[in-house]
């Protein structure tokens, strides 16, 4: 199995993609490191995730692990005064798809550098791009059969704690409860390849894993070498 590195906002964000893994790759025993945050506690925002991609830190992540994930929720890069360097034009008319497609363009300006590196370790690299909020992700679970509301994008806290109190014995999202965040995406390990479609960005980083494990299944022949 692949080993990931994982570049998150925060320990919560850390819990959601590590259990989309498990469930996409069917093991709980899969290989992750977190780089950062590096442990619960450690500091964790946005602009870190931002700030690592352009450090010295990021290309060196490539050696000990066979992938590295990225994850950042775009409702920052939208809402919060951000350094010119890390501006990135989201007006409200573009979809889903070309949210993505322009803050990973942010992404890969900031881990390239000026030596080609994406060029050469690209493949090597997945964004997890949550629009607008990685709770959005959630929603699938809970609303399989109401696919606007398991789509939505926007207002997904509020519309999860609709029925979070009911489903899941009075858990209520008001803040980063980690124990929280764990046991929602718990969920992940067993419905993801069965959800993962009803909410666009998720549906995007889960494809790319999609492809990571056709690859690894897949190795290239000596004839392709």
């Amino acid at each position: 199995m692949p080993v990931f590195g994982l570049i998150t906002e925060g320990p919560t964000d850390q819990v959601v993609i590590k259990h989309i893994l498990f469930g996409v790759f069917d093991d709980p025993d899969l290989p992750i490191n977190p780089l950062q945050p590096k442990a619960d506690g450690d500091p964790a925002n946005w602009v870190r995730v931002l700030d690592y991609c352009c450090s010295d830190d990021f290309k060196p992540s490539l050696v000990d692990n066979d992938f590295v994930i990225v994850q950042i929720d775009t409702d920052v890069l939208i809402r919060e005064q951000l350094p010119e360097k890390y501006k990135v034009d989201l007006p409200s008319s573009l979809s889903v798809d070309e949210i993505i497609e322009r803050v990973s363009q942010l992404l890969i300006k900031l881990i390239d550098g000026d030596d080609d590196f994406w060029e050469h370790h690209g493949k090597q690299i997945i964004f997890a791009i949550s629009v607008h909020q990685i709770e959005c992700w959630f929603l699938p679970i809970y609303f399989k059969n109401k696919t606007v509301k398991a789509a939505k994008i926007t207002g997904c806290i509020d519309t999860l704690n609709e029925v979070l109190p009911q489903q899941e014995k009075g858990l209520y999202i008001n803040g980063k409860d980690l124990s929280y965040y764990r046991q929602i995406s718990k969920h992940f390990r067993k419905k993801i390849h069965d959800i993962y479609e009803l909410n666009p960005s998720l549906k995007v980083f889960v494809e790319k894993l999609l492809e990571v494990g056709h690859r690894n299944e897949n190795p290239p022949s000596i004839d392709d070498v």
